[in-house]
């Protein structure tokens, strides 16, 4: 449970910055290409680049992030208020921009609902506009005086403090963080809360920093799945080249935790994989100019700067190699585990399975049998726009394969379904997470082990002809 709150909160954070991601994907290629040690050094265009760092990028998220709870309305105080925390501070304000966007836009929120539905007609307008006016204007006076100083404060402190473990050579120390992480699905929280608002502080000092590669480096992970799709056995093995194209061509990680999670024992050589990329990222000066979202092995060629394009082969490369060795390693001499075992792992089923998730919910689908039918399914992932997004349009093509018409399919992050949900489909991973955030009792959930595979969805078909008498 704690697990699943924490997967939420980093959720949470993921929702306001995965909807911009196409902003950040834009600025790092402005960077990348006309910062002086860019591509295409262009003292014009690089003006573009500190005032979009500093604004835009953070009034985005929160924007997004007033959006996500109230609206439009939540929206424009949200951005209103993250003004204040940005004036307020030196660095960008993107730490800022997560407490401003949720904060002024729930205290809004609970405003109408408290006060606002008491005003008589024909005074609507006029109230709503004074009370986001004038709540939106405190609360970027507070930021301006408080919230942006003290972040100020705390991400110099951190950088400060990456900056030393970079100079002590202990930089590849942050793996035994990172990796382990990954795999709980708190890479977001780690990620977007820690480690994103260091590294755009470095990137607008030097022009790069290796703090985007803590979490996007997808060659360690490439490595330890190359060791099992090798030497693995059965199911692990027969996937794992899939999993390779999938995590190191599209970015999405997520299809690599399953076989950590399967044989726990593997961690160890991605952390290894990532310890010696830090290490050789550190000794040659390797680094990004911004994050490469998704973390695909083509997102961070965009990324790299032109003077670091040896460095970051050279330190993904020598990931790769190592996590490979070590995979390697520890498979010859502890095998791979029990097929039965590994193979009930990589379907990330625990409570909820694959076998018996229709018995879970037998009393659920037989009771609203009559009145319940499946119109909406929501494919949830941890950020709403990778391996859900594939998963929809299998199931689409399921359906479609099936016969089966009048159904939605749509994809989401785990922490925002609609909540007009029939049916959510999962992985177990962050099912407990997705409960939490939906907090609805007619809503199936189901946990499949692959998005990509037809044969996952044998369950979803069998409950939707149940439902609706098909």
């Amino acid at each position: 449970m704690v697990l699943a709150r924490i997967r939420k909160f980093g959720g949470y954070m993921s929702n306001m910055v995965m909807p911009n991601l196409g902003a950040f994907v834009g600025w790092g290629i402005i960077a990348a290409l006309f910062i002086p040690t860019g591509w295409i050094p262009n003292e014009q265009f690089n003006e573009l680049v500190g005032p979009m760092l500093r604004f835009m990028l953070p009034m985005l998220i929160g924007y997004t992030a007033g959006y996500n709870i109230y609206g439009q309305r939540g929206g424009v105080i949200g951005l209103f208020t993250t003004m204040g925390v940005i004036i307020g501070s030196d660095v960008p304000m993107f730490s800022g921009a997560m407490i401003m966007g949720p904060l002024s836009s729930w205290l809004l929120k609970k405003f109408d609902e408290n006060i606002g539905c008491k005003v008589k007609a024909g005074f609507e307008m006029l109230v709503n506009n004074l009370s986001l006016g004038i709540i939106g204007m405190i609360l970027a006076l507070i930021g301006y005086v408080t919230i942006g100083p003290v972040f100020n404060a705390v991400v110099i402190f951190f950088s400060n403090g990456i900056n030393w473990m970079m100079q002590e050579g202990l930089l590849p120390l942050l793996s035994i963080l990172m990796c382990p992480g990954q795999v709980l699905f708190l890479n977001n929280a780690i990620n977007h809360g820690i480690l994103s608002p260091i590294a755009y502080q470095q990137a607008a000092e030097m022009g790069k920093s290796i703090v985007f590669t803590v979490d996007s480096n997808c060659g360690p992970l490439l490595g330890t799945l190359c060791s099992i799709a090798l030497w693995g056995k059965g199911k692990a093995k027969k996937t794992a080249p899939l999993a390779m194209f999938i995590a190191g061509i599209a970015g999405i990680g997520e299809v690599y935790f399953p076989f950590i999670l399967a044989n726990p024992i593997m961690i160890l050589a991605t952390m290894a994989g990532l310890s010696t990329s830090l290490f050789l990222l550190v000794l040659l000066d390797g680094g990004l100019v911004g994050m490469p979202s998704p973390g695909s092995l083509l997102m961070i060629a965009m990324m790299t700067p032109k003077d670091s394009i040896f460095a970051n082969f050279i330190a993904i490369l020598a990931g790769f190699i190592v996590a490979f060795c070590v995979g390697t390693l520890i498979l010859k001499i502890f095998g791979s585990p029990d097929e039965k075992e590994s193979a009930a792992t990589l379907s990330m089923v625990d409570n909820i399975s694959a076998g018996n998730v229709t018995a879970e919910n037998k009393t659920n689908t037989e009771s609203n049998e009559g009145n319940n039918e499946i119109k909406l399914i929501v494919v949830a992932c941890d950020s709403g726009m990778g391996s859900s997004a594939m998963g929809a349009t299998v199931l689409k093509n399921r359906l479609k394969k099936d016969g089966i018409t009048g159904i939605t399919v749509e994809h989401a992050a785990s922490g925002n379904i609609n909540k007009e949900a029939d049916m959510v489909v999962t992985l177990e991973g962050i099912l407990e997470r997705a409960k939490i955030s939906l907090n609805s009792k007619k809503a199936i959930f189901i946990s499949v082990d692959n998005f990509l595979k037809q044969s996952q969805y044998d369950n979803v078909i069998e409950i939707i002809r149940k439902r609706n008498k098909l």
